[in-house]
């Protein structure tokens, strides 16, 4: 059975402690705050500055590290290329959405980098506690939502964690720490629902 646990666009803490599916965590910033699988925290930094800003933290803002470029023409329908040629691919809508399929789509696209990035990100926290990552897995599953009949559109994503070298205590907290490092989980902040479970 998987713990899962769904975030959305509440802020940490507003949840009941303890509720089935949950893990707490006493490194999660703030105290008395619950920690999840998957952080409930609105866009702005943990002491209300906006990401990347001087906190508390003394990290101070980003440096770029890396800028990846792609340019689309024709949409769903068209081709996406990388400013390198290292990525040159015909898109097609999936038959889902009445396109043709048999090519990549966006959604397809956005779930093979947040696996990856969150992958990386669960690298780098279970190295740093020693944890091991041996046969560990991250899948990603991006849904394409839309509200009633009208023109707004947004994305759900379910990410689920396989560690089998680890205990599930373990797996747990070292997916809630990815979570909360995982730049593309930033991203999506307050703009998306994220689920993230430990199969």
């Amino acid at each position: 059975m998987s713990q899962d646990t769904r975030t959305g666009r509440e802020r940490p803490g507003t949840g009941t402690a303890g509720a089935p599916g949950r893990v707490t965590a006493s490194d999660y910033s703030g105290p008395g705050v619950e920690a999840e699988l998957g952080p409930r925290r609105t866009a702005a930094g943990h002491d209300g500055s906006a990401p990347g800003a001087g906190g508390p933290d003394g990290h101070g803002d980003y440096d770029t590290l890396y800028t990846a470029r792609a340019s689309s023409a024709g949409g769903r329908g068209g081709r996406v290329t990388t400013d390198d040629g290292l990525l040159d691919l015909e898109m097609r809508a999936p038959r889902e959405l009445g396109g043709p399929g048999g090519a990549p789509n966006p959604e397809q696209l956005l779930a093979a980098a947040y696996a990856t990035c969150f992958h990386s990100s669960l690298e780098l926290v279970a190295g740093r506690g020693g944890a091991d990552t041996g046969g560990a897995s991250v899948d990603a599953a991006v849904a394409l939502r839309k509200r009633g009949k009208s023109d707004d559109y947004a994305i759900g994503v379910e990410v689920t964690v396989r560690m089998p070298r680890v205990d599930r205590e373990t797996a747990g907290r070292l997916a809630e720490q990815a979570h909360r490092h995982c730049p593309y989980s930033k991203a999506l902040l307050g703009s998306a629902e994220v689920a993230v479970r430990v199969a």
